[in-house]
């Protein structure tokens, strides 16, 4: 029992279910996830690097830095959206079909 539990807590993936045909879906929608991740980081570092160069020119405006920060937010929450979506799970299934 002891060696299950550490088992659980230290395992990157647990299979709960003998249904190992799911697993290739499974990674296939990991890996989508990956990539969306990397995406938002890249979407985050853009706006947030142009609006720190814009403000040391000493132009950017408040109101336009709070906009443009909050702004990021919003397209990288939307994006990370994508997830959720029934195709995303239906081209993971396929995926992991190939």
């Amino acid at each position: 029992r002891a060696g299950s539990d550490l088992a659980l807590e230290t395992a990157d993936a647990v299979i709960v279910r003998d249904e190992l045909a799911t697993v290739p879906a499974v990674m296939a929608l990991s890996r989508r996830a990956r990539r969306l991740v990397v995406q938002n980081l890249v979407i985050a570092a853009v706006f947030i690097s142009g609006l720190a160069v814009w403000d040391l020119a000493g132009t950017l405006p408040l109101p336009l830095g709070v906009l443009g920060h909050e702004g990021s937010t919003v397209i990288v929450g939307l994006n990370g959206l994508r997830l959720l979506r029934e195709a995303a799970w239906t081209r993971a299934r396929e995926q992991g079909r190939r």
